[in-house]
């Protein structure tokens, strides 16, 4: 082979190899092409992805900077893309160490972070549930943490907790708040030898209001009260403090229906307790208005305290409660501290209202007549009836005896409209035989007016019996009256329109207004006997029956004091201008026998029997 065939054969075999290289080259770039391709798709669906999580994803690098942020975290935390890489992890949750989101080994692992805040770029902070994680790429370590805005669900769970432990009509605390706080208070309060108190109030008459007015107004009635007794609580000059730290530690919750508690823990005076109770006692009296209508309220308040009423939140609650009810037995509006006697009262109580019950359908009841005398004359001009219970083993039993328990037991309005009958059959009878007449008055009951049938019981009474109504009169407290004095107004007039006469009694101790007072279809006042009792030697009983006296008059009312018991005071009397009196100067409660004798003389008999 000569040496040009040589290096035509050489020159072929590289032409070969470079095409062949070519080829390989071709082929390489091609594979390059496509795994690049196929990467940079990779990555694309990776970006679509983590822009389609709902959940806020960020990187970071081990010096705390932000390398992504994906839609959701730029929403979540308001910074576009571009001011993230400016941003450190720590900008972004405050509330954490920045240190805490790094790892100083990468091996190291640490539980989810979990709740904490976060801060928008406005600087608003909000509730997120934060996770993250460490991943090592190439010896770099980088962190990605998972990041989910929780402010509906907690907003969701505030909503479940408050209604679990807040009263949606006041929005004060409920019973569970108030007994689960008590719990608290109690094991404190043996811990460090603490004076605890428990309050139980409870609103008097308000069932009449909520059946009277409706559901509606109960309720806005029960609104205002919450309102009065938060500022009542407020106002003390007590130190309040959340539980935990110095000062006093109260809550007030209501426990349903108009039933409310106060919680007072860490006393250190004995001043303390009932000071806050006169407080709200004063605040609840004063009159609220209601759809144009205004309302007088009153609540019964018991307390209890610890350690000496009880060592165990049932026996405190039940002795508060016990002590409430003894608060409205003794006639509403006043506060009472729980006695160990009380729980024995409260059987005997129960056995008495069982009696009374008994004697009520048995006829033990009766009714006795205490005389009234014109002032001037000093004649007898009326009667009061008062109703008396022949009781088969203790006698002859007053009202002050039995009344609490018929109060309690829902027996006063049928006893009272059993009165009402026994009395007109008594006139009937005087006349029948003759006697001459004089004018009968008659207590209505709470229970009794606020009955819905009262006039209907009267109406229905005077055409059974045949009585001139001239000869009945109706006497109702101030207190009643001025409940609401719209209603009562309208009710009275319906009472004198069938010829009655009407009287409130015990003036003096209630709200009446001259506005009100005035508008009132009444005949007369009496002066309640609180008033007279001390007439003769404190000068503002002395005034005070005075400015009744004339402001009847100026009504063209007639004044009746009752009480009466000696001749200074019958002479005090005279001189303010009083027009009539009873009392045990002149004549105790009579029986209507006895009574008949002195019937049966001649009008204007000035006999008196001063029994003292």
């Amino acid at each position: 082979m000569n040496d040009l065939e040589w290096m035509f054969r050489r020159a072929e075999r590289e032409r070969r190899a470079r095409k062949e290289a070519e080829s390989i080259l071709e082929d390489k770039s091609r594979q390059l092409f496509d795994a690049y391709r196929e990467l940079s798709d990779r990555e694309e669906k990776t970006r679509a992805i983590l822009e389609a999580i709902s959940d806020g994803i960020l990187t970071y690098g081990t010096n705390g900077r932000i390398q992504s942020a994906n839609r959701a975290a730029r929403e979540m935390f308001g910074y576009p893309a571009e001011r993230f890489p400016n941003l450190c992890i720590g900008q972004l949750f405050p509330s954490i160490p920045e240190d805490t989101f790094l790892f100083p080994q990468p091996s190291r692992t640490r539980p989810n972070l979990d709740e904490m805040l976060a801060r928008h770029a406005d600087h608003g902070d909000f509730p997120v549930e934060c996770k993250v994680s460490l991943v090592s790429d190439r010896g770099n370590d980088i962190f990605i943490a998972t990041v989910e805005n929780i402010s509906e669900r907690k907003q969701a769970q505030d909503q479940i907790k408050h209604l679990a432990y807040f009263d949606p009509l006041t929005k004060l605390p409920n019973r569970t708040q108030f007994e689960d706080r008590l719990a608290f208070a109690l094991d404190q309060a043996r811990r460090h030898g603490d004076t605890l108190a428990v309050m139980f109030l409870d609103l008097d008459r308000f069932k009449r209001i909520n059946d009277t007015l409706g559901h509606c107004t109960g309720d806005q009635l029960l609104r205002q009260v919450s309102e009065r007794l938060r500022r009542a609580v407020r106002s003390t000059d007590l130190v309040m403090a959340p539980m935990g730290q110095t000062g006093h530690d109260t809550l007030l919750a209501r426990l349903g229906g108009d039933e409310f508690t106060l919680l007072m823990s860490r006393i250190r005076r004995d001043s303390d307790v009932p000071r806050v109770a006169q407080r709200i006692l004063e605040t609840l009296r004063q009159p609220l208005h209601l759809d144009g209508m205004e309302l007088v309220i009153s609540t019964s308040i018991g307390v209890a305290l610890f350690p000496g009423d009880g060592d165990d939140l049932g026996t405190l609650l039940r002795n508060a409660d016990t002590a409430m009810y003894q608060a409205k037995e003794s006639g509403r509006d006043r506060v009472v501290f729980y006695a160990s006697t009380m729980n024995a009262s409260a059987l005997s109580l129960l056995n008495l209202e069982a009696a009374l019950r008994r004697a009520l359908q048995q006829e033990q009841l009766v009714v006795h007549y205490q005389p009234k005398y014109n002032l001037v004359s000093r004649a007898m001009v009326g009667l009061e009836a008062l109703i008396r219970w022949r009781h088969p083993e203790r006698g002859l039993l007053c009202p002050g005896e039995f009344l609490p328990a018929a109060t309690s037991s829902g027996l006063l309005g049928p006893m009272s409209d059993w009165v009402l009958r026994r009395v007109c059959l008594q006139l009937r009878e005087w006349a029948d035989r003759g006697l001459r007449p004089l004018q009968v008055s008659v207590n209505i009951s709470n229970q009794q007016f606020h009955s819905g049938n009262l006039v209907d019981t009267v109406t229905r009474t005077l055409a059974e019996t045949g009585i001139d109504p001239r000869w009945l009169e109706l006497e109702l407290t101030e207190n009643i009256v001025m409940e609401d004095a719209q209603m009562a107004q309208a009710m009275l007039k319906e009472l004198k329109d069938l010829g009655l006469s009407l009287s409130i009694d015990d003036f003096g101790t209630g709200y009446s207004s001259m506005n009100h007072l005035k508008r009132l279809p009444v005949d007369k006042l009496k002066i309640d006997r609180s008033f007279i009792k001390d007439i003769a030697t404190d000068v503002e009983d002395r005034a005070i029956a005075h400015a009744i006296i004339a402001l009847a008059h100026s009504l063209n009312l007639s004044v009746i004091a009752e009480g009466v018991e000696n001749e200074e005071q019958l002479r005090l009397l005279a001189l303010a201008g009083c027009d009539e009196v009873q009392g045990y100067y002149f004549n105790r409660a009579r029986s209507p026998e006895d009574l008949a004798l002195e019937l049966a003389g001649p009008v204007g008999d000035e006999r008196r029997t001063g029994s003292g």
